[in-house]
């Protein structure tokens, strides 16, 4: 069968070789001139396996609420009298129930350690070699009370099997001359 994959970035391209392997003709289709231009450039080819907290979840209602005037908000909700919108806020409230967002967390964190097992296997059995670092994301907290919510879900991804730890001022300033 011929595929055509849409995007020569991370996920384009190894999709695309994992369909080759499969037996399938592939193409890959890109705008952009060369591989890796869009949103593979954008995150810098990060690997953020344990970034796994879902953005639906109990304390998301509230912060879109502090959001909507604001031109630089994470998470743009501009109300509309559009039924799909509405219905699809229904159903993005319905995923920040406590209940919902613990099977989405677990889900995330399954699928970002069996992704990352499946780069490590690609990557040795391909022998690639690329400027691949594993220090790690720091997430800086101006604010005690979403400090203190970042806790928990960091305890869960912990639990789950991700290395994700809570550290205060005087780790982080230990650790500044390996992010150097």
């Amino acid at each position: 069968m011929h595929m055509i994959v849409l995007g020569a970035g991370v996920v384009g391209t190894t999709t695309a070789w994992y369909l080759r392997q499969a037996g399938h003709d592939v193409t890959v289709v890109d705008r952009q001139p060369r591989a890796g231009l869009e949103t593979s450039y954008a995150n810098g080819g990060q690997i953020s396996v344990c970034h796994a907290e879902p953005w639906a979840n109990p304390a998301t209602p509230a912060k879109i609420l502090r959001w909507l005037n604001r031109p630089d908000a994470p998470l743009r909700f501009r109300p509309r009298l559009d039924p799909h919108q509405w219905r699809w806020a229904l159903s993005f409230l319905r995923e920040c129930l406590p209940s919902r967002t613990e099977y989405n967390l677990r889900q995330i964190v399954n699928l970002g350690l069996y992704s990352r097992a499946q780069l490590q296997t690609l990557r040795a059995s391909l022998n690639l070699d690329y400027d691949h670092l594993t220090r790690g994301i720091l997430h800086l907290y101006t604010d005690q009370a979403e400090l203190e919510q970042a806790r928990e879900p960091a305890c869960r991804m912990r639990e789950l099997g991700c290395q994700r730890d809570v550290i205060d001022l005087e780790r982080v300033l230990e650790l500044e001359p390996a992010l150097a």
